[in-house]
């Protein structure tokens, strides 16, 4: 089945002391099911993928099975930078209840496309649920090729691909040129309109964690041919957007949580939360958007 519509790349809630904060992990799965979110993203990059470990990634994703009853379709982050152990981490994902897994190319060695191919086709091979390719350049320092992608959408357990490169002669490509049943996402609400005009099916977006049903209401005014709509309301979700991802990170996209009756808490170190003089505007930012009107899901 192809994968489509809104899936939020939520954070990982932690204490204090740097351990998970399950019992907040709860509270925000039974916040976010009663949303419009099609899905959610475990151990991405606003989850702070990098510092979690592979038991940690599977007691968020049994935790997130539990709580969402089947409503939200779960992927979870399973890189790590050898085939071998991210192998592992597909199978104990799947096992923990994963409906998919988000897989970031090897990254550490520079420019192999063949090398990143095999990756992709390896731990498919192996992953009893199906991937979802992860193209993420300015993390990475790789901007896997179009060629390369395209090969890999031909492997029958790759089933879609989150690009936030921002190319969207890229994007297009993917979209015209992948398997039929290869879902192309948008990596950002920045420009996920854009990205719905160019082939995409769907978006993971960190906006959507907070904004879900704004971005539900450009997704379904697109298809509805109200572009009207449509480009208003992606006018008002691009300071929000960019304010949460490329201005102010998961430090920022956690204060807002925050101040939205969710758990951000703090971020694992080395990161660092915002100062603040940050946080009032990014709470400006928000209040400035107008699109709280639309969220009733928050309570």
């Amino acid at each position: 089945m192809k994968l489509t519509g809104i899936f939020a790349p939520v954070p990982t809630p932690f204490k204090s002391d740097g351990s998970l904060d399950t019992e907040a992990w709860r509270i925000n799965l039974r916040i976010w099911k009663e949303s419009d979110l099609d899905g959610i993203v475990i151990c991405g990059s606003n989850g702070e993928m990098p510092f979690v470990t592979l038991d940690e990634r599977v007691i968020l994703t049994e935790i997130a099975a539990e709580e969402s009853q089947g409503k939200l379709h779960l992927m979870s982050g399973a890189h790590f930078p050898s085939t071998r152990e991210t192998i592992d981490c597909a199978k104990a994902l799947a096992s923990a209840g994963a409906d998919s897994l988000l897989l970031l190319p090897p990254h550490y060695f520079k420019g192999n496309q063949a090398a990143i191919l095999n990756y992709f086709n390896e731990v498919a091979d192996n992953s009893p649920v199906p991937i979802f390719l992860y193209n993420m350049p300015a993390n990475t320092g790789v901007d896997v090729e179009t060629e390369t992608l395209i090969a890999a959408s031909r492997h029958p357990n790759i089933k879609g691909i989150k690009d936030t490169s921002g190319n969207m002669t890229k994007l297009g490509y993917l979209a015209a040129s992948a398997s039929e049943d290869f879902a192309v996402f948008g990596g950002t609400g920045n420009w996920f309109l854009a990205a719905l005009a160019m082939g995409a099916c769907g978006g993971t977006m960190a906006a959507s964690i907070l904004y879900p049903n704004t971005c539900r209401k450009i997704y379904t005014s697109f298809y509805e041919n109200n572009m009207k709509e449509a480009m208003d309301l992606q006018a008002r979700l691009l300071p929000v957007s960019d304010a949460l991802t490329r201005r102010f990170g998961v430090p920022g996209l956690k204060t807002a949580l925050d101040s939205k009756g969710m758990k951000g808490g703090p971020c694992r170190s080395p990161l660092l939360p915002v100062s603040e003089e940050v946080r009032k505007e990014i709470m400006s930012i928000l209040d400035r958007s107008g699109l709280d009107q639309y969220e009733t899901w928050r309570g």
